[in-house]
């Protein structure tokens, strides 16, 4: 008779899959996701918790020490969940495939914007996009405060604030 592993990755597919499903979710997340690190860090946390790769205060214990630790939160958190679920080589993989898509993204839009930026089409199509993006935002920081906040008294402690 064996015993339960103690490490989640162990009870996981093997390694080639968990490194495949690792670059699946976060070049996704890179080419898809906006709205900045919060809204990042929402996503991933349903993603990641959705996926069983991580408990939800499990998520939450790695938010919070990547709040620790200066530097971008959502690339931090890639990069801890792809080395909790595949170790260095997760990380790695994590890390690359969450960076270059949106690192290569940001680069065409930021030639496009040189380039086009100054034509009236552009103005109007660049001002209808903010409020998008600030509501983005909103709803990912109201969903990641409702997961960080588990009792009624600091919720309500948090709207007197």
């Amino acid at each position: 008779m064996t015993t339960p592993p103690s490490d989640p990755r162990s009870a996981a597919p093997g390694r080639g899959t968990r490194l495949r499903e690792l670059a699946g979710l976060f070049l996704r997340l890179g080419l898809t996701a906006f709205g900045g690190p919060a809204a990042h860090v929402a996503m991933m946390e349903d993603e990641v918790v959705a996926r069983c790769w991580l408990s939800r205060q499990e998520f939450l214990d790695l938010l919070g020490a990547t709040n620790l630790i200066p530097g971008p939160n959502s690339t931090e958190m890639a990069i801890h969940v792809g080395h909790r679920r595949a170790g260095f080589a997760g990380l790695v993989v994590a890390g690359v495939c969450f960076i270059l898509p949106a690192a290569i993204l940001v680069g065409l839009i930021a030639w496009t914007y040189v380039r086009f930026g100054t034509l009236p089409h552009a103005e109007g199509l660049l001002y209808g996009i903010k409020p998008a993006v600030i509501a983005i935002v909103v709803q990912a920081l109201w969903r990641l405060g409702q997961g960080a906040l588990k009792t009624r008294f600091l919720r309500a402690r948090r709207r007197l604030s």
